[in-house]
Parts: C-alpha cells; structure tokens; sequence
C-alpha cells in the first residue's frame, strides 16, 4: 500500500516593510498637498470671477455710452472770462433773413422756465438776465437768445444737470403759449451736443396750431445761456448747432476758435 505525504506548504514571503520617511520627506509631501489645494482654490476663484464678469458685463453691454465728441471745458478756468453779451445770440451769428425781433417775446424763453412741470430755480445772478430776440418773416419762426452770470461755476454746471434730469422721465407736458398750456411731445435736439455741460430738447405740439421749439442750454464758466427757436415747423439740422458754436468761440476761444474761420451760413 502506498502512503502519500501531504504536499509540503510553501513558505510566506515576508511583506517589505515600509522605508521610514524622514521629517524632510514628510515635510515635501505636506507642502505638495497644500500646493495642490491652493492650485485648486485659484482654478475655482477664476472660473467664478469669469461667470462674474459675464454677469456684470452683459448688461453693462446695453448702456449706450456718450461718443458724441462733445467738448469737456475746464470750468473754473473760465470763470470771468467773457461778459454776459458775448454769450448773447447777435446778429451775425445769423443769416441775413433774420431780423430784430419784439423783445417781449424775450419772457418765453427757457432760463428760469419749468420743465415737465418742474420748476428748477435759477442759481444766484450776479448780472441782469441779457435776451435777445430775432424772427425770420419767411418761415415765422422766433428766435430767443439769453445769457446770465451767476455766482459759481458750480451752480452753473448744476442747474444744466439739474434741468436734465427734470426731461429724463417725461414724454409730453403742457408747454406755455400765447394760446394758453399746448400739449406737446418731447424728442431729443437737432444736431449734436457741443459740450457736456449742456441739455437741450425739442417740443413738438399735439394740438393745433402744429408748432415746433428747438432749444438748448450751456455752462461755461459762471455765464449760462440759452438759445430757443419756435416756429411751425423744426429748423435745419445744422442750425442750432452752428449758433451754438459762434457763440462758444467767444466765450472759449481756446476750445472752439478754429472754427471761427469757416464763412458757413446756417441756414433755416
């Protein structure tokens, strides 16, 4: 009978143990852990500051910025620099058809007025409010042209700000005429701006008699002045916008004499 021994088991192979890490080596490593977690923390802050910035500058996307190229004055450098007429409309800012107009009709100018039924007061006047009044037979419009020098240049720059933002929020508002209260429509100016210390408007009537007033105010050191054209239908588009620039090459000849040498002739 044969005997068969059990199979001899093999023998374990004896795990190795771990090589003891120096404080060196263990240092590394935790500074490699706390790299790689500040990388992370900085891969998160700018994918978040990306979905930030899209946030914020899509609607800041649909402001429409002012790129007109109107002049920014150095305000208090003007201070004193030109006297109350020569901020007044004259005849030769103005084309030949244009007469002397019925100074009375002086009292429908815009300084001083209300706007969309807000009365926004005058700032302190230290000179006699100037006006001057041309019509034109031809069309029957009535130009207006005021100046003032008020106490501060500030209040000035103030009171345009002001009036602008009496006209932000309104469409139409009852304008005075010599019919009484007419309703009329406000639309933006003819032309474009030439400084930024300005407002202007255009009234339109909604009732009959159709009529049409074109008109602008400006700060230039401590003199304000308007110009105002109302008549029954708007004038050229060129030609408050070359009134206004006349006026400014003699109360900021700096900024604006250049163009004093072009003979062009507004016309209406």
């Amino acid at each position: 009978m044969t005997t068969t021994s059990p199979p001899t088991p093999r023998p374990r192979r004896r795990s190795r143990p771990e090589p003891t890490r120096g404080p060196v080596v263990r240092a590394l490593l935790r500074a490699r852990l706390q790299f790689v977690r500040i990388l992370a923390l900085l891969l998160l802050l700018a994918v978040s500051g990306v979905a930030v910035g899209l946030f914020v500058g899509f609607p800041l996307s649909r402001v429409q910025f002012n790129t007109s190229g109107a002049v920014r004055l150095d305000q208090a450098n003007l201070v004193g620099k030109a006297d109350t007429q020569a901020a007044l409309v004259a005849q030769e800012d103005l084309p030949i058809e244009w007469v002397p107009g019925n100074e009375e009709l002086g009292a429908f100018g815009v300084l001083g007025s209300s706007f969309c039924g807000t009365e926004v007061p005058l700032p302190t006047a230290l000179s006699e409010e100037k006006v001057a009044v041309f019509q034109n037979p031809a069309t029957g419009a009535t130009l207006i042209g005021e100046a003032l020098r008020v106490d501060k240049w500030q209040a000035a720059r103030d009171y345009v700000a002001s009036v602008d933002r009496a006209l932000k929020d309104c469409d139409e508002f009852y304008q005075a005429s010599f019919a009484g209260p007419i309703r009329s429509r406000i639309e933006d100016p003819p032309g474009s701006q030439a400084i930024t210390d300005s407002v202007g408007a255009t009234y339109r009537s909604l009732e009959e008699p159709p009529g049409v007033t074109e008109w602008s105010i400006l700060a230039v050191g401590d003199l304000l002045f308007a110009v105002s054209i109302g008549g029954p239908t708007e004038s050229s588009e060129s030609f408050l916008d070359t009134v206004e620039n006349r006026i400014l090459t003699r109360v900021s000849p700096e900024e604006f004499a250049p163009s004093a040498s072009s003979t062009t002739v507004p016309g209406d």
